[in-house]
């Protein structure tokens, strides 16, 4: 049932394609049944790819198996609306960033009171939902196919432990991406000798064989010195122990991020990803932009902008007027932009209208108010400006302080507060000039931040309390991770128990390909299944 599914050289078109194959093969058998004109029917298709004269030669795999990085960085920095980018719609279901611009989802993604997301055949914006799903299977078909090919042609690579590292590498990360955006997913590889017998599993199952993958990569990285080529994962090479540290790190984001709720995410062991952090990466990892164009591209980081509008929701946690709370206590169709009266710094300079480290006022709007006047901020995005301005610089993907919040989070949990003060302290003080917080939180007339909004779902504090420790590294975390990596906040925000009610906990396979694999229709939130509580 799903060969062609995997068929490595389907293009996005070919759905179009298959449909009208499909009823053209219909029509045939009907001709067949009314006429008893023919006894059997083989439609052959002529565009099915062969692996053996596809991947013949080992420098062919090699360059499928070492491209692969691209496709994922597509995926995780969202480099175009021709290749389809979810970035911007999770920043919106997660109220990071507030448009009601159509595009890429935003605006429905952004809805008040929440809307269930629209999986629906020939929804325009359709290809941000779907790109994620369609584009990540394919490439782990990929990778497959190059695998058997070495097996079964006996393909001689000059660094052959190289390419399996990184071939496991990269199906630890695809795989991953998949569990943590969508609800269940098929876990692909050189070990499935039929793919007709693959069947779905849930995004748990399909998480355990990604951290699989990663601690194969490990494992192999680990017992052989190699080196990654530049143009693999940027203009940037690495060595054999760089990858260890990678597979480390992604492992660590990946067992904390896969919860959907904040008694999955209290579930998780802890120790594990403290150990995953200790050897993991010690500098930043990600890449150099070679500009508009370019091959190394960020979209994500490059909405930061004048023109684009964070959520206040967001930054509403730091205010001090009240004007936040009053804006959550009123009917989402009668909510009006507000000024914020904070002491962080990153969002003012001390002054209504001055600008911070992060957030620049705005004495105009551009999102219209006849599509609500929810939407509406008078602040802009600026945490990367530079490349936002530019389209160069480097754009980081995982990084030493995601980190070490995850270890303060762990000596949280585990009963350690105190050991977790100082990454939460770090830019909150360095930067925001905030007093800095204590093993009880934050506390006084002005603190920062309040437990207001969403950041007040999962405290059980009362509205407009200070915020508690592990409120507090909410919210000094997320203020870390705008723009990072596609999801960063929004995967962080449902385990947390701080999306919205209403808003989608993950996504359903797409429509399109729902249909094509013989599945029943569904969706997620707007209150119904698979919706923040």
């Amino acid at each position: 049932m799903w060969k062609w599914y995997f068929d490595v050289a389907v293009l996005e078109e070919d759905y179009i394609m298959k449909r009208e194959m499909k009823n053209l093969i219909n029509i045939a058998l009907l001709f067949c049944l009314v006429f008893s004109g023919c006894t059997d029917l083989e439609v052959p298709n002529t565009n099915a790819p062969d692996r053996d004269r596809a991947l013949s030669n080992a420098s062919d795999v090699e360059a499928l198996l070492s491209s692969q990085f691209k496709t994922y960085w597509a995926m995780a920095q969202g480099p175009g609306d021709n290749v389809g980018s979810v970035s911007l719609a999770l920043a919106a279901i997660a109220e990071v960033v507030s448009s009601n611009s159509a595009n890429d989802g935003t605006q429905d993604a952004g809805e008040m009171p929440p809307i269930a997301t629209p999986n629906q055949m020939g929804y325009n914006w359709g290809l941000c939902w779907r790109a994620p799903w369609l584009k990540q299977n394919r490439a782990l078909a990929a990778i497959r196919d190059g695998l058997l090919s070495i097996e079964e042609q006996g393909l001689v690579i000059t660094e052959a432990q190289r390419a399996q590292a990184f071939a496991k590498f990269m199906q630890g990360l695809f795989l991953g991406q998949i569990a943590l955006l969508y609800d269940k997913g098929f876990v692909i590889d050189e070990t499935v000798a039929d793919v007709q017998t693959l069947e779905l599993q849930a995004y748990g199952d399909v998480m355990k064989a990604a951290l699989g993958y990663l601690a194969e990569a490990r494992s192999i990285a680990s017992a052989n010195s190699f080196t990654i080529p530049s143009g693999w994962m940027g203009s940037k090479s690495y060595s054999n122990e760089d990858l260890v540290r990678l597979t480390n790190s992604y492992a660590a984001r990946f067992m904390a991020q896969v919860a959907r709720t904040p008694a999955e995410r209290a579930a998780v062991d802890w120790n594990a990803i403290s150990t995953h952090v200790s050897n993991g990466i010690v500098e930043d990892f990600g890449v150099e932009l070679d500009g508009p164009g370019g091959v190394w591209t960020s979209s994500l980081k490059s909405f930061s902008s004048e023109n684009s509008s964070i959520s206040l929701p967001f930054i509403g946690p730091a205010d001090q007027s009240g004007e936040y709370t009053s804006w959550e206590n009123t009917t989402a169709s009668d909510r009006v932009p507000f000024e914020i009266d904070t002491d962080d710094r990153r969002i003012t300079d001390g002054t209504a209208t001055g600008p911070g480290i992060y957030v620049v006022y705005r004495d105009f709007f551009t999102n219209m108010a006849t599509r609500g006047t929810y939407f509406l901020s008078n602040y802009s995005n600026q945490w990367w400006i530079d490349i936002g301005e530019t389209g160069y610089g480097f754009a980081t993907d995982i990084t030493v302080q995601e980190m070490q919040f995850l270890q303060a989070e762990a000596d949280i949990r585990s009963g350690n507060a105190a050991n977790a003060l100082s990454i939460i302290n770090g830019d909150r003080v360095a930067i925001g000039e905030l007093p800095a917080a204590t093993v009880d939180g934050v506390s006084g007339d002005r603190c920062v931040p309040r437990a207001v909004g969403p950041l007040a779902k999962a405290s059980g504090l009362s509205q407009g309390a200070c915020g508690d420790l592990l409120t507090t590294l909410v919210y000094e975390k997320r203020m870390a991770m705008v723009q990072v990596s596609t999801g960063s906040v929004y995967y962080d925000a449902r385990g947390f128990g701080t999306l919205r009610t209403g808003r989608p906990l993950h996504l359903a396979i797409p429509v399109e390909d729902l249909e094509l694999l013989g599945l029943e229709w569904y969706t997620f939130g707007g209150g119904g299944a698979g919706s923040s509580p």
